[in-house]
């Protein structure tokens, strides 16, 4: 099947900016009639058409478009920021257009670059594959570093959360500290590999780490490998789900084998979802600031807009963590 042309595809035949073609494809007047004559042979030569979605976002004046790739719409993690993106880029005049990188994401960001002007998501891979899949487009990554001008991000600071949660767990009592980890964790070999938050909770628990198992990130792998460290640890008094999700798989496995939580075992998830308002007893999680990552990325985006989307040096934000403490722990 033939690649898409898209609108940088033009823009780099005529030799000038996105921005060029755009006031060249809808006759605005802040463009020299040479290089709009330019810019329409080669959209003519390449076969270009612009998207009604892009042309109706022009004609609207000041209005800018934001790409959000979600790593999942099956996660109510990644929802749930989505919902909190999508209010604070409404505040701001922000269009957002949603897509998906569940199978990659080089293909989520080619679907979105004829139709935005910066793309945002929790993106695996390097600054450079990110970017190129982009066209040239700015990108944000939410919840990871970047180092390539045209690469920004919002980072988030887990790690000070899990030490909280280690220390107050022990103020509570517990003195035996397992982890269910994501069996997504790997190499590129595909072998198993800790995650950062295992580092980071086998560092805190120190000689009181009892080992670590990994699940699928499900609640029904959650609840599966919960019970295995149980098994294989019954010493353990004190476990930490990689995420929420799986968190709420292993309350449900401690209530149906008459397990007491938080009495036998405390359970600690991750991410903060309104989901752990919902079990009894409710879940205890290290939660993100998802409001504060919402802001910081759209100040990120307003900030490139002021300078017409141009590849400028990477802006860097960080939010925090902040443990959720419930009856679960």
């Amino acid at each position: 099947m033939a690649k898409r042309v898209t609108i940088l595809d033009v823009a780099s035949a005529a030799g000038v900016s996105r921005q060029t073609v755009t006031r060249a494809m809808n006759d605005m007047d802040d463009i020299n009639p040479a290089t709009r004559a330019k810019v329409l042979a080669a959209a003519e030569r390449l076969g270009y058409r612009p998207s009604r979605f892009a042309r109706n976002l022009v004609n609207r004046k000041k209005t800018h478009a934001m790409g959000l790739v979600l790593a999942s719409f099956r996660n109510p993690y990644f929802t749930e920021i989505a919902a909190d993106m999508l209010a604070v880029a409404g505040e701001r005049g922000w269009q957002v257009v949603l897509a998906s990188q569940e199978n990659r994401a080089e293909d989520a960001i080619g679907l979105l670059t004829n139709q935005v002007d910066v793309v945002v998501g929790h993106f695996v891979g390097s600054d450079a594959a990110i970017l190129a899949a982009a066209g040239g487009l700015p990108v944000v990554r939410l919840e990871t570093g970047s180092t390539e001008p045209g690469v920004h991000s919002v980072d988030l600071d887990l790690e000070s959360g899990v030490v909280e949660a280690v220390a107050e767990l022990r103020a509570r009592g517990a003195r035996r500290f397992g982890m269910v980890d994501s069996a997504l964790s790997q190499t590129v070999q595909g072998e198993y590999a800790p995650s950062l938050r295992r580092l980071w909770y086998e560092r805190a628990a120190g000689d009181g780490f009892t080992g670590a198992v990994v699940g699928e990130e499900t609640i029904a792998g959650g609840a599966q490998a919960f019970a295995r460290l149980l098994r294989d640890r019954p010493e353990t008094d004190a476990v930490l789900m990689f995420n929420d999700l799986m968190a709420l798989g292993a309350v449900q496995h401690a209530h149906a084998h008459g397990i007491d939580v938080p009495g036998r075992v405390r359970i600690v998830g991750v991410d903060g979802l309104s989901l752990g308002e919902a079990v009894d007893p409710r879940l205890t999680s290290i939660a993100l600031d998802r409001l504060g990552l919402a802001s910081h990325t759209l100040d990120i985006v307003d900030e490139l807009a002021a300078v017409d989307f141009a590849r400028v040096p990477p802006i860097r934000r960080a939010v925090r963590s902040k443990l959720l403490w419930r009856e679960s722990a």
